[in-house]
């Protein structure tokens, strides 16, 4: 166990010397690809060019004006579909207004304003709310050795309204401020753990919410890409507004890699993310505000929202390659580990996943991704429309 944490350390921290080793397989693509040039030039095959306009059509890709949605409305709701609304405005502003339901019965309405863009591009502001009822959301209890017997379901309906101001000092650099004021409640049909056990748990609260966020992305798309990294720190201030006990601060750390290889045919791509939160001095984290690992896109192999506590660490290596142009199939493993406190880290105590994937994408966007990942509890499937990571 230590030693597949080790590895997935590793390939976090040196992705870029694996490069290197491509050249000679470099050089044979190169001779192969002289030498097809020979022959007479093979356009795609009719199903190819079907799956293109499948891919980039507004069903998948979004666009102007009405449009389909899929995606997930919260983790741990299931896959969820609705409809949206985008009205462009001048100078990159725009309107955007989506609805949705899951396979939970979760549903969602949320709308988001962007202003127009000021100091030539590089500063930007964004208004938005949402509503949201969330039906059946997991709590399995706190710590990494919660027992998975113990489930109890629950629901949560936040309220948000918001906005933020980004500025872009640089081509790949982006500093962001914002705040927003959340209220929400929670409710258990057959409570199984104790107020201590569950703070926060079925009572209302409100929150005044304020973030900052710096960011490297130096990625050809955010939503898919196949080369570039990302890097983010962010810091938050979640202030309980009536005085519960309930205040505490965020930090989250995350880094992406990705090392393509034999021009992006094959990617070696790795994840890290840390959230550590700090409570005042008498308050807990609520349940529902808590750090989590288990789902689709963190620790992969176990059940939705499986684990929670304070502090998670979460770490992940992906060998993909691209066996058609609209498909990339992917060999994962993923580590992680949630904690009451940071100095109770250890390598030793990580939970492993391990998978094979398939992901259908256009050229900037994933449209669906399916996998099959195993863990210590036993085997899961995934469905999203996202990537991981």
């Amino acid at each position: 166990m230590a030693a597949l944490i080790y590895a997935l350390i590793v390939l976090c921290s040196i992705a870029a010397p694996v490069a290197a080793q491509s050249t000679r397989v470099e050089a044979i693509a190169e001779a192969q690809a002289a030498k097809a040039g020979q022959l007479d030039a093979e356009g795609p095959s009719s199903a190819e060019l079907l799956i293109r306009r499948i891919l980039i059509s507004p069903l998948l890709n979004g666009g102007v004006g009405a449009y389909p949605w899929f995606g997930s409305i919260y983790s741990g709701t299931g896959m969820g579909a609705g409809a949206g609304y985008l009205k462009p405005l001048v100078n990159a502003a725009s309107f955007n207004v989506q609805a949705g339901i899951s396979t939970s019965n979760s549903k969602m309405v949320r709308a988001g304003f962007t202003a127009p863009e000021l100091w030539r591009g590089m500063l930007q502001v964004h208004t938005g709310a949402q509503w949201l009822d969330l039906r059946g959301l997991s709590f399995y209890g706190f710590g990494q050795r919660s027992d998975r017997r113990l489930r109890e379901r629950f629901d949560f309906a936040p309220k948000e309204i918001g906005g933020n101001v980004t500025l872009k000092p640089l081509r790949f650099v982006a500093v962001t401020g914002g705040y927003m004021f959340t209220n929400f409640d929670s409710h258990r049909s057959s409570p199984r753990f104790a107020p201590r056990e569950s703070p926060g748990m079925d009572d209302e609260l409100n929150f005044h919410v304020t973030r900052a966020t710096a960011a490297f992305d130096w990625r050809p798309a955010p939503a898919y890409s196949t080369r570039g990294g990302y890097y983010r720190a962010s810091f938050e201030r979640h202030e309980e507004a009536r005085g519960q006990p309930y205040s505490f601060n965020l930090q989250e750390y995350e880094v992406v890699q990705q090392v393509p290889i034999v021009r992006e045919q094959f990617v070696l791509a790795a994840h890290g993310l840390m959230t550590l939160t700090t409570p005042d001095r008498g308050d807990e984290v609520p349940v529902m505000l808590s750090p989590i690992l288990g789902g689709g896109s963190e620790l992969r192999g176990f059940a939705n929202r499986r684990f929670t506590d304070r502090n998670r660490v979460l770490l992940t290596g992906e060998y993909r390659w691209r066996p058609s142009r609209y498909l990339d199939m992917a060999l994962f493993l993923d580590a992680g580990q949630v904690a009451r406190d940071r100095r109770d880290f250890d390598v030793s105590d990580f939970d492993v996943a391990w998978g094979i994937g398939a992901r259908f994408h256009g050229p900037t966007f994933n449209a669906f991704r399916f996998e099959v990942a195993r863990g210590r509890e036993g085997i899961r499937l995934i469905l999203s429309g996202a990537q991981p990571f």
